[in-house]
């Protein structure tokens, strides 16, 4: 049997109208501010600014109700959208996921992990985001559930996540033809995931994306306070995320920070920032630390966005774009993987 998923609680009426009211506020507050003319940034439009605010004052929310209680209500009102595509269970032991395969997919696999603080998030939130990964690269995506804290306290994600790989590779999926994907606290947990591989001596996908990767949950940096008045995720957020899911654990240690790990030998690495992120100072830092240690980094620090911009397509046209380009890269390595396993090497 599939590990039970917090994800599943019932969310309470009264919540669902808090956390509505929370987010409805701050987004009215947008919209008579852009009237007399106080826009939070000249590049944004009115309903990306006015999102930005709603989801602050979601999660506004999140201390006040506790985090079970705001997961619940948070997932409730998430629509199931997977950008078009069925999905399909997996099969794998102990997990809950699911495949979404876009109908022209060719050979590889993406492997996703969703963020959420390591708290939060599903296929709900991040279905949409998912599947148009699917389609941008043309193969098809397994969606892991992996288990939540505070129920599910660190290292059950990262057992959760290196079981999914393992047995991806059991059933005939080819490294080579692999990739890891994730954002925020997903993007850490691929790269704990590419760690534990590497230390262990599995064998690597051909490539990671990081999508505004959590990889301090020491919280450092700058562009928390430079950037708290225009990203909707701030330092308590992150702060309560990272004592719910460390449960007591140093926050430095590089199990659970890649920033403070040894990054060689780990496959190439395209990781997207946005400029106005709160993490932006942190992705930087880690982007310079693996290329000091030899790994192959293309980092992408988008101008005027806030934290996983990928989310909101149809409000920015960034998003797209930089889905699009996600494409390319994975497709591109893919075609230098086949290129030299042929017996000319690709000559």
């Amino acid at each position: 049997m599939p590990k039970e998923s917090p994800s599943t609680a019932r969310a309470k009426p009264l919540d669902l109208a808090r956390i509505v009211s929370a987010a409805a506020f701050r987004a009215l507050r947008r919209v008579f501010a852009r009237l007399f003319g106080r826009t939070r940034h000249r590049a944004w439009g009115l309903r990306f600014d006015c999102t930005i605010a709603a989801t602050r004052g979601a999660w506004s929310m999140m201390r006040r109700l506790g985090l079970p209680r705001w997961r619940a209500a948070s997932e409730a009102m998430s629509p199931r959208n997977t950008d078009g595509l069925e999905p399909r269970s997996a099969d794998l032991e102990d997990l809950e996921a699911v495949w979404l395969e876009p109908p022209d997919a060719e050979a590889g696999t993406l492997l996703y992990l969703h963020g959420g603080g390591y708290v939060f998030g599903s296929l709900r939130s991040h279905g949409r985001l998912i599947g148009g990964l699917a389609r941008a690269i043309g193969c098809r995506a397994l969606a892991l559930d992996y288990r939540l804290a505070p129920e599910n306290t660190y290292p059950a994600a990262l057992e959760d996540s290196l079981s999914a790989y393992r047995q991806l590779l059991a059933s005939g999926a080819r490294p080579e033809q692999t990739v890891l994907a994730g954002d925020s606290a997903g993007g850490n947990l691929v790269l704990a995931t590419l760690l534990a591989l590497r230390d262990a001596g599995d064998p690597l996908p051909s490539a990671a994306v990081l999508l505004s990767p959590w990889v301090d949950l020491s919280n450092s940096g700058k562009s928390f306070e430079e950037h708290a008045g225009f990203d909707y995720v701030g330092r308590d957020h992150c702060d309560l995320a990272a004592s719910l899911y460390l449960a007591g654990q140093d926050p430095r240690t590089p199990e659970a920070s890649p920033l403070y790990a040894d990054l060689s030998g780990l496959p190439p690495l395209l990781i997207h920032a946005g400029a106005l992120e709160t993490l932006r100072d942190q992705i930087r830092d880690f982007a310079s630390a693996a290329k000091t240690a030899g790994t192959e980094v293309e980092y992408v620090e988008e101008p005027d966005m806030v934290h996983v911009w990928h989310l909101f397509r149809g409000l920015t046209p960034k998003a797209t774009k930089s889905i699009a380009e996600i494409g390319e890269f994975v497709r591109e390595r893919w075609s230098r993987a086949q290129a030299a396993s042929r017996p000319d090497g690709g000559r």
